[in-house]
């Protein structure tokens, strides 16, 4: 009995006949994983870009404004947003505030920054004196009594496949771009207070 169970598993051993069923089941895990991970983190970049590029478009629009928005205009250029971004309002949001700088503007520690006005659609909360110091490191040097428009946009992003294949849980994407106003001293909000301001054109981007 030994020596029959014995020339079987020689046998066994020495026979290069066969498939590759074993080699295909420890192959075709990896390569499902591989593919999927690839596209979900392909469709995370692209809705990033998305939302970066909606979030431009905004800051375009508003640097070139010359007279002052309100609750209504807001409301509409978030269905800018979410109209280039392709989502829905119970999932994004949207906020601009208007900054400026009143004194030691040229040291980045020290310089103090201010909230002409903060507002926000789709259930944003409009900032207050209390965020400044999150917001800070977003803002660029600028000169004393200049003005940026700070725009605050955010999406919820849920992944292709299933959190456990490709390890990317969904999450809030939120873009942050400052914008200079170009034509005039500073976008208002419902009415215009007096106050400096400057007419330069530039973009600071920064992500969260």
């Amino acid at each position: 009995m030994k020596s029959i169970i014995s020339k079987l598993f020689h046998r066994f051993l020495g026979d290069n006949n066969g498939s590759l069923s074993v080699e295909a089941v420890l192959a075709i895990p990896m390569l499902f994983w591989a593919a999927t991970a690839t596209f979900t983190f392909y469709d995370a970049f692209k809705m990033q870009y998305m939302s970066y590029r909606a979030n431009y478009t905004i800051s375009d629009m508003l640097s070139r404004k010359t007279d002052s928005m309100d609750q209504a205009y807001l409301d509409g250029i978030f269905d800018v947003f979410r109209y280039m971004t392709n989502t829905n309002s119970e999932v994004s949001w949207l906020r601009v505030s208007v900054v400026t700088c009143t004194s030691a503007c040229n040291d980045e520690d020290n310089r103090v920054l201010e909230f002409d006005w903060s507002h926000g659609a789709s259930g944003a909360a409009d900032l207050v004196t209390a965020d400044m110091q999150f917001v800070a490191g977003v803002i660029p040097l600028m000169a004393t009594g200049n003005r940026v428009i700070f725009v605050q946009t955010s999406r919820h992003y849920v992944p292709p496949f299933a959190n456990y294949l490709v390890g990317f849980v969904e999450r809030d994407m939120v873009s942050h771009v400052v914008t200079r106003p170009r034509f005039a001293p500073q976008l208002c909000w419902m009415t215009c207070a007096s106050g400096g301001g400057t007419d330069s054109d530039e973009s600071v981007e920064a992500d969260t």
